[in-house]
C-alpha cells in the first residue's frame, strides 16, 4: 500500500512539473527550454561561437517585435528563477544602465561583498 502511495504522489508530481514548464515555456522567447535542464544543451552546443548565436537568438525575435529580448533558461545556475533575459533593443539598455539601474543585480567581479564599491 505504501508503494503505491509513494508512486501515484510521485507521478502526481512529476505531472505537476511538467505542466507547469510546459506553461511557463511557451511564453518564453529564445533557445528552447528543456524540463531539468533549461537551455543548457543549446548553450553547451553552441559554447564555441556564444556571441554568434545570442545575436541570432535576438534577430529571431523579428525586426516587428518591440523589443529584442530573448530569455535562456539556465536552472541550477542563476540564483533567481533560473533565467537570463538578453536585449539588444537601445530603450531597453537605457533602462537597464539608466532609467532604472538600482533594479537590475549585478555582479560583483570576485570581490567580497564588504568590498564592493
Amino acid at each position: 500500500m505504501d508503494t503505491v502511495l509513494l508512486f501515484f504522489s510521485l507521478a502526481a508530481a512529476t505531472s505537476t512539473y511538467l505542466l507547469w514548464f510546459w506553461l511557463l515555456a511557451r511564453t518564453l522567447n529564445g533557445p528552447k527550454a528543456w524540463p531539468l535542464v533549461g537551455s543548457l544543451p543549446h548553450l553547451f552546443m553552441n559554447r564555441r561561437r556564444i556571441h554568434d548565436w545570442i545575436a541570432s537568438n535576438l534577430r529571431a525575435t523579428g525586426p516587428a517585435a518591440t523589443y529584442q529580448t530573448c530569455t535562456i533558461a539556465i536552472p541550477f545556475l542563476a540564483r533567481k528563477q533560473g533565467f537570463y533575459t538578453v536585449t539588444c533593443h537601445p530603450k531597453n539598455i537605457e533602462h537597464i544602465l539608466r532609467t532604472r539601474f538600482d533594479n537590475y543585480p549585478k555582479a560583483l567581479h570576485g570581490r567580497p561583498p564588504s568590498m564592493t564599491c
